[in-house]
Parts: structure tokens; sequence; C-alpha cells
């Protein structure tokens, strides 16, 4: 019988990883606290850098994360035809019905986000539980981070669609009410998980510290630059390190040197593709918004990518496999 440890990491204090993330997100504050203009002069510059280094290589493996999902049955011919199909739908419903693409991506990234954090939940038998804990938590982490930051929100949604949320507006006055409904249904449904002991007292008090470290990093951050550091360090890298510890599972020699090789050819084609397009748009003016492109081609990708993680994320390999996958690994040495 396999007796490896659970590969999948607590996000919470106890964990080594994240308190660096913790410590980096506290300095980020302390910047905006003291230094506000540095980060507004910054942010362009680190939200490059880290969607390149971390951002699109954590989506560069979606064929890997495939291979091990279906085992036997993957061929890249099934996985490139299904990433095909999702994207170009996806790209057909941002042409007919924008603003419910816009709302599809929200709820989907926000699910994308509650699941790398909150993967480790151990309450397997309440499937229904776990999607409404992904989608309250990354609910509430899109809502500090966008809704903190609402002017320089505001000018992206309406570069986007002029006009169309204006009569939201008068509602801005809402948002504490929103932010706190969200924080408290979150202090519930972790406290319901610690009294049933879906989680431990360190993830408890792990995740309760996250929840206002987050609202801080959203209240004293520009948008970027919270954007940023959510995205970079407390997703991407966070699914980097849940992808590399379930593959070690069947591939024990897999490091982080072999995600970044396994990366690399994706995320050079997808940098690629995004010039491209951009390049086009500029040359023949096909919108007039670049947020509405990088949104769309953002989106695109994303649909995906959030299918095949899933389906990684909720799949164990059959013992016998696994073992197929090690005797190659070690013998290709």
């Amino acid at each position: 019988m396999d007796q490896s440890p659970d590969p999948i990491p607590t996000n919470t204090l106890g964990d080594f990883y994240y308190i660096y993330v913790i410590l980096s997100t506290v300095f980020m504050v302390l910047l905006g606290l003291t230094h506000p203009q540095f980060l507004q002069q910054a942010e362009v510059v680190l939200f490059v850098l880290v969607i390149f280094i971390i951002g699109i290589p954590h989506g560069a493996t979606d064929h890997l994360l495939d291979r091990y999902s279906r085992g036997k049955k993957f061929t890249y011919r099934s996985f490139l035809l299904t990433y095909i199909i999702l994207g170009v739908f996806y790209a057909a419903l941002w042409y007919f019905l924008p603003l419910l693409s816009l709302t599809v991506f929200i709820i989907i990234s926000a699910y994308h986000f509650g699941q790398s954090q909150l993967l480790y939940l151990r309450n397997s038998h309440r499937n229904w539980l776990r999607v409404v804990s992904y989608l309250l938590w990354g609910s509430y982490t899109l809502c500090c981070v966008i809704l903190l930051n609402w002017d320089e929100s505001w000018q992206i949604l309406d570069e986007i669609f002029p006009g169309l949320f204006t009569p939201l507006l008068s509602y801005i006055s809402f948002v504490p009410y929103l932010l706190g409904f969200l924080l408290l249904m979150n202090i519930a449904l972790f406290t319901l998980f610690f009294t049933r002991q879906h989680m431990s007292q360190r993830e408890f008090i792990g995740e309760l510290f996250n929840l206002f470290l987050i609202a801080g990093l959203g209240y004293y951050t520009p948008l970027l630059i919270g954007f940023t550091i959510y995205f970079g360090l407390w997703h991407s890298l966070i699914s980097i390190r849940i992808e590399i510890k379930k593959v070690r599972i069947q591939r024990p020699l897999f490091s982080v040197l072999s995600f970044a090789k396994t990366a690399l050819p994706l995320s050079l084609a997808t940098l690629v593709i995004f010039s491209f397009v951009f390049l086009m748009n500029y040359q023949w003016e096909m919108l007039q918004s670049s947020y509405l492109l990088f949104f769309i081609l953002l989106s695109v990708l994303t649909l995906p990518h959030v299918f095949f993680v899933h389906e990684f994320y909720v799949t164990k390999k059959p013992k016998k496999l696994v073992r197929a996958y090690r005797s190659s690994e070690i013998s290709s040495t």
C-alpha cells in the first residue's frame, strides 16, 4: 500500500512556505502605508514580471495535469482539441454576450482561487460544501482587491463597458456591507469546518488571519499591486506547489526545475500569441480597449485551465499506474 503523505499543503501559518507569502504580503502593505507613490510607480513593472515569471507558467503545464488525470487514456490530440473548443467557445461568447462572459469569468475565477487555497479541507463526502467554500473564499478575495480600489476598478470597467455600470455607482456605499457579509460567511464556514474536524486549530486560526491580511492587501495597496501579489504569490505559486507535490507521488524526481522545463514551451508560445494579438489589434484597431482585449485573452485561457486543474485536483491515480510511473522515472535516470 502506498504510504505517501497527503501532498496537499495547508496554506496557513504553520507552513514554512506560507510564512514567506505572508511576510511578502505584509511588506507590500507596509509599503502601501509608508511609500504609496513608490508602489504606484513600480506596479506595472512588478505586474509584468510576476505575470511572465509565475502567472503564465503556472498555467502552462495543463497538458501534464491532463496526462495524470487521464492516465493511459491521455493523448495530446484530445488535450489540444478540448483546449481549443473551450477557448473558441468562450471567445465567441465574448463576441455575442460580453457582459455574461465577464460574469462567467468572475465566477470561475472565484471558484479557481478558492479551490487552490482550500484544497486541503477534509470534507470529501460533502462536495457541495467544498464548492460553497471555494466560491466564498474566491469572491471575498476578488471583492477585497477590486472593490477596495474602486476608483481604479471603475476606470477599467467603464473603459470596457462604457456607461454600462454607471447605475451601480449609487450603490457604492453598500460595499462595506458586502465585504462584511462575505467576511462573516467565510468565518462561519471555517468555524463549521473546525468544529466538524475538517480543519485543525492551526489551520482555522491561519485562515482567519488570511482573511484579514487579504483585506489589508486590498485596502492599502493599488489595484494592480494587490492583484499581482495575490495572483502571483497566493494563487500561482501555491498552485505550482500543489502540482509538484502531487506529481511527486507518481514521479518522485519531479522537481521545480522539472516543472520549469515543462512549462517553458507553452509559456513562450503564450507570450508570442499575446504579443501577436495585441500587435494586430494595434494595427487594425479591432478593439478600442486594451483592457477588454486582455480580459478576453486571459479568460479564453482561464476556462480550459480551470477545467484541467479541477480534474487534476480531484483525480486519484490507481496504485498500479502510480508504480508504473515510478519505475519508468527511476529507470530513465
